[in-house]
């Protein structure tokens, strides 16, 4: 006796569980892939900082993606985590950059300048790609992490010492100021950083 065509053909339940388990499959694949602790991310994306603040600029679009991606993914303590890294590399560039603007001559000085500009648009980018909840039409509001360097937590209680960090205030002061100066000569706003 022939078969009957219906029982040949698989019904449509089992093509529904096939569907099913398939995108089963796909989500717990991509859940194994997005909380698997593959690199670690707090290095990974202060390495990424460092680059757009080393580059200044305009920042790599694809990077300030991988940063987001990178901060979205990140708890709380690593998000704080990161920031300090930031902080410390920010300092460390800023300092290099006071230091070799005092040290140059006066022909080198408006390059070193515009290379400065050039970082602080870089921040401004990087500061919003660090806030999940930035809004780009706003400046960026930049954590204490950043703003307050550890050094200066609490004044020194030594007179030498004390006037060593107002001389440094001093000089820093006299750095934004010419940096102000030159991006008004040239007709530049600086980046709005709250």
């Amino acid at each position: 006796m022939p078969r009957a065509v219906s029982a040949a053909l698989p019904s449509s339940t089992h093509w529904r569980g096939i569907g099913v388990g398939a995108m089963l499959t796909v989500v717990v694949a991509v859940g194994a892939w997005w909380f698997w602790p593959g690199t670690p991310l707090v290095p990974e994306t202060a390495a990424l900082a460092r680059e757009l603040l080393d580059t200044g600029g305009t920042a790599d679009r694809q990077a300030l993606r991988r940063v987001m991606t990178n901060v979205d993914r990140m708890t709380r303590e690593q998000i704080t985590q990161l920031w300090r890294s930031v902080g410390e590399e920010w300092r460390r560039l800023r300092q290099q950059a006071v230091d070799r603007y005092f040290l140059a001559p006066a022909v080198e000085k408006p390059r070193l300048l515009d290379d400065e500009i050039a970082r602080l648009a870089a921040l401004r980018d990087l500061t919003i790609a660090l806030h999940p909840d930035a809004n780009s039409d706003q400046p960026p509001r930049l954590p204490q992490e950043i703003l307050r360097s550890p050094d200066r937590a609490r004044e020194p209680a030594d007179p030498t010492a004390r006037r060593a960090e107002a001389d440094r205030r001093a000089v820093i002061k006299r750095y934004e100021e010419a940096l102000a100066a030159h991006a008004k000569s040239r007709g530049v706003r600086l980046p709005q950083i709250r």
